[in-house]
């Protein structure tokens, strides 16, 4: 049989198997079911990691600023407590911010530092702020996702998904990543850049970003597993339509979110210095406090 013949035979064949093992399912029947499988989990945990940066340069300058974060937490839902720690660094594996937020008898606790603050009795904060693998699932569902293909890891088979959120979430993120830059921004800026009153409505969001959403959901059991997001944006003076010496912004955001130990017994206890209430802080003592702590890891 000629050579070329058998290759396009071998190639047809690996066509047809993967349609195949992406067409058991369809993606809105997949998160039907990832959905349904949170239904009567009862406890997880997960782990994040995030980078971002910000390049500012224009005829005189050229500068670059990082940030590095990384989030570790559990979530009792069947005991309805949660815990989640962060830190947040300027330099890779330098000095950070670490602060800590727990759910305990109906009640949060954030604390950063030697602060705590606290939030009485509000039990609708669980699945909002600690219950948070439903609001990933969420951004899923409101994203135009698409299967990538089967993937296997360590040994483990998932379904793979990758798109973009509808453009009102898309659109969301964009216009905070726009704002954040230019309130970091590192290049002087006219008045009307200064007192934010550019409209974002105006500017092509879609063309000057790129948001990119991938998930990784088991196929043993329908839960999702990971959940990567990236995204980059491009601001010059001609996107925001302002008069100004030529300048670039370029920012980027990855992030990526690792689910584990679903169903595992959480022990999740409240320190003991967060139940002294001499020590909880409010209103505008507990601002001036969170501002020293971020302030004293520059």
């Amino acid at each position: 049989m000629n050579a070329k013949l058998v290759i396009l035979m071998l190639l047809s064949m690996l066509v047809v198997s993967i349609a195949a093992s992406t067409a058991e399912i369809s993606v809105d029947q997949l998160e039907q079911l990832m959905s349904k499988s949170t239904e009567n989990l009862s406890s997880y945990a997960y782990s994040r990691s995030a980078d971002s940066s910000a390049w500012y340069s224009n005829a005189s300058i050229e500068k670059k600023l990082e940030a590095f974060k990384t989030t570790e937490g559990k979530v009792d839902i069947r005991n309805k407590s949660a815990w989640w720690g962060s830190k947040l660094a300027i330099e890779k594996n330098g000095k950070a911010l670490n602060w800590q937020n727990y759910f305990i008898n109906g009640s949060a606790y954030l604390n950063v530092g030697k602060n705590w603050t606290k939030d009485f009795n509000n039990t609708s904060r669980f699945n909002y702020d600690f219950n948070e693998i439903l609001g990933q699932i969420a951004l899923i569902q409101n994203s135009d996702m698409k299967f990538s293909g089967p993937e296997k890891v360590a040994g483990k088979d998932y379904y793979k998904l990758i798109g973009k959120p509808d453009d009102p979430i898309y659109k969301a993120i964009i216009d905070r990543q726009i704002l954040l830059a230019l309130f970091a921004s590192q290049i002087e800026f006219p008045e009307k850049l200064k007192n934010q009153s550019i409209n974002l409505s105006k500017i092509d969001l879609m063309n000057i970003s790129r948001i990119v959403t991938t998930a990784w959901v088991s196929k043993d059991n329908n839960l999702l597993e990971r959940l990567d997001i990236n995204s980059s944006l491009t601001i010059t003076p001609q996107i925001l339509n302002i008069s100004s010496p030529d300048f670039k912004i370029k920012t980027t955001l990855n992030e990526s979110t690792v689910y584990n130990d679903f169903g595992s017994p959480m022990k999740i206890e409240l320190p003991k210095d967060a139940q002294n209430e001499s020590s909880l802080l409010k209103g505008s003592v507990w601002s001036r406090a969170v501002l020293g702590s971020i302030m004293s890891i520059n």
